[in-house]
Parts: C-alpha cells; structure tokens; sequence
C-alpha cells in the first residue's frame, strides 16, 4: 500500500509550498486552476493505489510526482501554442521547472516527465508511481473537461477500514 504517512505529510508540505502556490496563477482544464489540478490528481493517486492494491508504493515520491506533474509555470492561452505542442512538450519544462525549485530524486523527474504517456511516446511510466499519476491525470482532466467538475479528489485522508482520519 501507500506509505500513507509520507505520502499525506508530504501532500500537506507541498500544499502550502509558495513555490507550488504559485500554480494558483495559472488556467487548466475549463476554469479550474493548475493547483487544483494537480492536487486533485494526487488525491485520486492515494484513492488509486489504495484500491489497486499496489504494495510498496513511495508516498514521498507519489505526492511530489503529482502535485508537480504540471509545473510549467504558463498559461496556455497565454502561449498561443497548440494542445498538441503543449502536450508533447509541458512534461519536460515541468520537470526542469520542478528541479529547479525543489531537489527531485530521478523516479520524481520520471514521474513528472512520463505522466502524458502515450502522447509523449518514448516516455514510458517506469514505476507504479508514474504510472499512477497517468493514470490519475487523464481520469482527473476529463472529469474536469468532459463533465466540468472543478473538484475530482479532494477527499480527506482515510485509513485502511475506510474511515476518516
């Protein structure tokens, strides 16, 4: 399972991080903020791995992976760049971004790098963590595209039987 422990006193680090607050500044997917974006997809990460199964997964990793998955520090619109150059090329800005504020391990980089795969072709997930987070960031973006829901995964930490912390 999810080193729970370190992956929700990680999340809770980040979440009042002013480096990853600044993604507050930025548009996703139709009106909700990168912020909310990513911490919905690290959310649903823990759901995930937790009804997967996946033993062993690397809270630490897993909270840092997602909540900078996006962390290329633009506005789209803003860039007048397609959603195909964006989605092709926004992996590996967010990753140099990300290592730039904050000491990435390389299973981080890999992480933040692989989350577009299949898009991004020769960037395979190479953990369950990685693969995790694309997972978690498709099902998170067409919830938030598709059915226009701002808020996918902010749900309160709950413990093995199920019940809230």
């Amino acid at each position: 399972m999810v080193e729970r422990d370190a992956f929700w006193d990680e999340l809770g680090r980040l979440e009042r991080d002013p480096a990853v607050l600044r993604l507050v500044e930025f548009s996703q997917h139709r009106g909700s903020t990168t912020y909310q974006h990513v911490h919905n997809v690290a959310t649903c990460c823990a759901r995930l791995a937790e009804r997967l199964g996946w033993r062993g997964i690397d809270g630490r990793a897993l909270a840092r992976g997602a909540m900078l998955h996006d962390y290329y520090l633009y506005d789209i619109r803003d860039k007048h760049m397609s959603a195909w150059r964006h989605g092709t090329s926004h992996p590996r800005r967010a990753s140099e971004q990300a290592s730039y504020a904050f000491d990435l391990t390389q299973k981080e980089r890999d992480i933040i790098e692989s989350h577009m795969w299949p898009l991004t072709i020769t960037k395979v997930p190479r953990s369950r963590e990685a693969v995790l987070v694309c997972l978690a960031d498709k099902h998170v973006a067409f919830c938030e595209m598709v059915l226009h829901r701002r808020v996918v995964g902010a749900r309160s930490r709950r413990t093995a039987d199920g019940g809230a912390e």
